[in-house]
C-alpha cells in the first residue's frame, strides 16, 4: 500500500486521533522514509478497543501470535494502555516513534529490515541536522 491508500483507509475509520497510532511499515511510508508497505497497522487504545471490538468482531480467535487483530487484509490493529504509547503526535495522525521502530528492527534484524534500518538511520540524522541547524 502506498501513502495516499493509507490515508483513505485512515479516514474511513474515523478513529479518534488520541485513541491510536499508526505502527512501523505504514508510519515510515506516511513520513516518506518508506514507497509502500504491506498493510496498516494500528495500536489502539482499551477504551477504542472496548468501542470498535463488536463492530468489527474482534475475538480472541482473530488475533494472531504477535498479539494483533486481523480486521481485513489491509489492517491489523494491536491494543495497549494509552499511557504506554510509543507515539510522535502528528499534525493528522500520531506515528509511533521512530527510535522505537529502529531499536526493534535492529533487534529483530531480518533481511527485509536492513534497507528500512538504513532508511530510518539517513532520515533521524538529516532531521538532528536540521534542528540543530548545520
Amino acid at each position: 500500500m502506498k501513502k495516499m491508500e493509507f490515508l483513505n483507509l485512515l479516514e474511513k475509520l474515523h478513529f479518534p486521533k488520541d485513541e491510536y497510532y499508526v505502527l512501523s511499515g505504514a508510519s515510515l511510508v506516511l513520513r516518506g522514509i518508506k514507497d509502500e508497505a504491506s498493510d496498516l497497522d494500528l495500536c489502539i487504545s482499551e477504551e477504542l478497543f472496548n468501542q470498535i471490538k463488536d463492530k468489527f468482531n474482534l475475538t480472541e480467535e482473530k488475533k494472531n501470535e504477535c498479539g494483533f487483530y486481523k480486521i481485513n487484509d489491509n489492517l491489523e490493529i494491536v491494543v495497549d494502555k494509552k499511557e504506554d504509547f510509543k507515539i510522535e503526535i502528528g499534525e493528522k495522525y500520531n506515528l509511533e516513534d521512530l527510535q522505537t521502530i529502529l531499536d526493534f528492527k535492529i533487534k529483530r534484524n531480518l533481511p527485509k529490515d536492513k534497507k528500512d534500518i538504513e532508511n530510518i538511520k539517513r532520515y533521524l540524522h538529516q532531521k538532528s541536522t536540521s534542528l540543530s541547524g548545520q
